[in-house]
């Protein structure tokens, strides 16, 4: 399974058609938050619409340069990840949304609801893969933010910003792979214990990844325009 891994777009559809043709053919397209860049959920849905002419199974969850209203137009169009998981192909894929408490006017939620989120979606696949014929192979988890303490999480300023409650899945449930990204400067691959892990860098700039997934996990940084 070939999967297109977006983040970071802030609504320039120029740079989307760029990589998509870039990319090439591919069985999902997974967008990884900051869909727009505080724009509206019309914004976005265009967006979303886009993405669904070149690839009929799309994925989403909203970052924190969207907005609540924003995750809730990607539940109405059937793309929402967050709180929720599905089967596709070979990989079992739930998400989250937004980022915990950093700066003000942004998407953000707590840890303890971000916990809560990953949980229910974790669930949700739990649930789904015992109806016969469901069986998954890769459990994949689509976020907008890395997991706490890694180099992928860490600002211009030394700092880390990524979440304490994704770090804890991971280490926990040990997904085979974890698509993010929120942190610019941050783009990259890393490894927690089996989880590949990769903040796919800013789409603004042409940066997107793709993962193939069969027999087993690979991952490659990919730019189709840079400034």
């Amino acid at each position: 399974m070939r999967l297109l891994c977006v983040t970071d777009l802030h609504g320039r559809t120029g740079r989307l058609a760029q990589i998509i043709k870039a990319a090439g053919p591919v069985d999902a397209i997974a967008f990884g938050g900051d869909i727009t860049d505080f724009g509206s959920p019309g914004e976005a849905e265009q967006i979303i619409r886009q993405a669904q002419q070149a690839c009929v199974a799309v994925f989403a969850v909203a970052g924190n340069c969207d907005s609540a209203q924003i995750d809730q137009r990607l539940l109405e169009l059937g793309v929402s990840l967050c709180g929720r998981g599905t089967i596709c192909g070979s990989m079992g894929i739930h998400g989250l949304s937004a980022m915990p408490p950093w700066k003000p006017g942004m998407f953000q939620l707590t840890e303890a609801e971000l916990a809560r989120l990953l949980a229910a979606g974790y669930e949700q696949l739990a649930a789904a893969q015992q109806a016969p014929g469901s069986a998954f192979a890769h459990h994949v988890v689509l976020t907008h933010v890395p997991p706490r303490d890694t180099r992928l999480d860490r600002t211009i300023f030394g700092n880390h910003v990524g979440s304490a409650a994704l770090r804890a899945f991971i280490e926990q449930k040990q997904p085979a792979l974890v698509i993010c990204g929120h942190i610019h400067e941050g783009r990259g691959i890393e490894q927690i214990g089996k989880t590949v892990v990769v903040n796919c860098g800013r789409a603004a700039a042409g940066e997107y990844a793709i993962a193939e997934l069969d027999p087993t996990v690979n991952v490659a940084l990919h730019v189709a325009y840079r400034e």
